[in-house]
């Protein structure tokens, strides 16, 4: 158990619901008071420990609210443990698992800072989040923007956006943390804006092959392998083999057989929106044209495969699946356009790590933007590639947009978004909102999440690191015994991709001569 003594402001703008509303005119006319702070940490491992100092610190008092004064844009930083929801995203349905975004609507509008005329519809206070994560999945840094119901002192003596996360966070669930709320301008956009996402995923090493008995040599050969496997990603790619084609697939608009003459403006300005919203999608995410809510998450069909819709329905007739195929001819339903590609910056492993006396490497994956399980295909496919289940050249052959190969889904439960970049895309230059900035780079801000990882995450993710427990006691079987592409389709495949290729050369030679 820590103790420590910390000096909590006590805002003026901050009334409770049995006392009468009031604005004090004063914004410096705050008290100090000091608060014992008793920590204690849920992990039954001795080396997951916590520094009380950085904890952010609730309101003194319960049920405490601000008065509104105005509404005004701002963005938030968040983090929490997705293990007991259903997602980031809200959705509008009786389920008895809750949603973040469901969490911290009510906290928010407990605490001031929704009308109860716009509480229960995000889309009036135009709500927009930087990343969507799926169920099972972790964050340190969602920024999430909104037109909140502000006191009028808010950020007075609080440049960090400190106070108004303080008492949201005293309305939230332990494992939901507002880090901080700071004002911003109406054309910020916090997805587009946001250029890149890092997300980690951390991995027993049991799983590829590290045991605990081995040496420092054999540990780094082993990690410098599996490395090679995963800088195979980097760069401009098309990843439509690695996530549900179907929603990243721009639909032609469709005519009637009465109707005549050219398709009207209208219809094509839509349909370029609908492509536009495809190429901001991110990581777990289904870009719907409502941006506030969200569907059901694809159906994974042993927990380790996910296949187009299409191409299930196709082979339900077949005797022997089509794992591999290449398209020798272009396929109107089932073509891969320019959403499809995706820029992956960096994709590696770092050192052996331990937590709980369990081996496990922490793979980093930072790109512009992912889709529907982009990141855990792509870690299921190196996976499965380092237990010699695939051939090493399934990563190029995937690779290639005239490729249509099933490939692995690797568990949820150890992946987290980390850290975001963001720039203002109209503007020449890397130029950041001053606010992001603050966001992203402030030291205090960035104490109090890891912090939050350290205190509230770390602790959970111990559990589901131990390769002989769940998910891992269930997935790994299942990805041995199922894994395994007929050689003779993946020969097609070669021979398909090397022609390609030659022809592909000579043209290049013949556009430069």
């Amino acid at each position: 158990m820590a103790v420590s003594f910390l000096r909590v402001t006590v805002y003026p703008w901050l009334v409770t619901p049995s006392t009468t509303s009031r604005r004090l005119k004063n914004p410096n006319n705050f008290k100090l008071l000091k608060l014992s702070i008793h920590r204690f940490s849920t992990s039954p491992c001795s080396n997951v420990t916590v520094d009380a100092t950085t904890a952010q610190v609730g309101p003194v008092e319960t049920g405490l609210k601000w008065e509104p004064l105005r509404k005004k844009k701002v963005v938030m930083r968040v983090g929490y443990v997705g293990s007991d929801y259903r997602g980031l995203q809200i959705q509008r349905d009786e389920h008895e698992l809750s949603t973040i975004e469901g969490e911290l609507e009510k906290a928010i509008f407990k605490a001031g800072g929704i009308r109860d005329s716009n509480f229960g519809d995000l889309n009036k206070i135009g709500w927009a989040r930087s990343s969507r994560t799926d169920k099972g999945v972790h964050s340190l840094a969602t920024m999430i923007s909104l037109k909140m119901e502000i006191p009028e002192f808010a950020w007075n003596n609080d440049p960090n956006g400190f106070a108004l996360a303080s008492y949201v966070n005293s309305y939230l669930p332990d494992n939901i943390r507002v880090f901080s709320i700071l004002p911003s301008q109406r054309s910020f956009d916090v997805r587009r804006e946001c250029n890149i996402r890092k997300y980690s995923y951390l991995l027993p090493a049991e799983v590829i092959g590290v045991k605990d008995n081995f040496s420092a040599v054999e540990v780094e050969h082993h990690l410098s392998d599996f490395n090679d496997i995963l800088n195979t990603f980097e760069g401009d790619h098309p990843f439509h083999n690695y996530t549900v084609r179907s929603k990243y697939r721009t639909q032609l608009p469709h005519r009637s057989k009465s109707a005549k003459g050219p398709v009207s403006k209208w219809t094509k300005s839509s349909h370029a929106q609908s492509g536009s919203e495809l190429e901001g999608s991110d990581e777990e995410d289904t870009p719907e044209a409502n941006d506030s809510f969200a569907t059901e998450s694809e159906t994974i069909s042993d927990g380790v495969f996910d296949e187009d819709q299409d191409s299930l329905k196709e082979q339900k007739k077949l005797v022997l699946p089509v794992l591999a195929r290449w398209l020798d001819e272009p396929d109107e339903k089932d073509r891969v356009g320019a959403s499809h590609f995706r820029k992956i910056f960096q994709c590696r492993c770092g050192k052996l790590e331990q937590l709980c006396g369990i081996n496990y490497v922490e793979i980093l994956i930072f790109g512009e933007s992912f889709m529907l399980h982009q990141i855990r295909k792509m870690i299921g496919t190196a996976i499965a590639i380092k237990r010699d289940l695939l051939p090493r050249d399934i990563l190029e052959l995937s690779l290639s947009k005239f490729s249509r190969i099933v490939v692995p889904l690797a568990p949820s439960e150890v992946l987290i978004l980390r850290a975001n970049n963001f720039v203002i895309r109209k503007r020449p230059g890397n130029i950041t909102r001053s606010e992001m900035v603050t966001l992203v780079e402030s030291e205090e801000i960035l104490k109090l999440a890891d912090d939050f990882y350290r205190s509230v995450m770390l602790p959970q993710l111990s559990e589901v690191l131990d390769p002989s427990k769940s998910p891992w006691k269930t997935w790994v079987p299942v990805l041995d015994a199922n894994t395994g592409i007929p050689e003779s389709q993946l020969e097609e495949v070669r021979i398909a991709w090397k022609s390609w290729k030659e022809a592909f050369e000579r043209s290049k030679k013949k556009r430069v001569v």
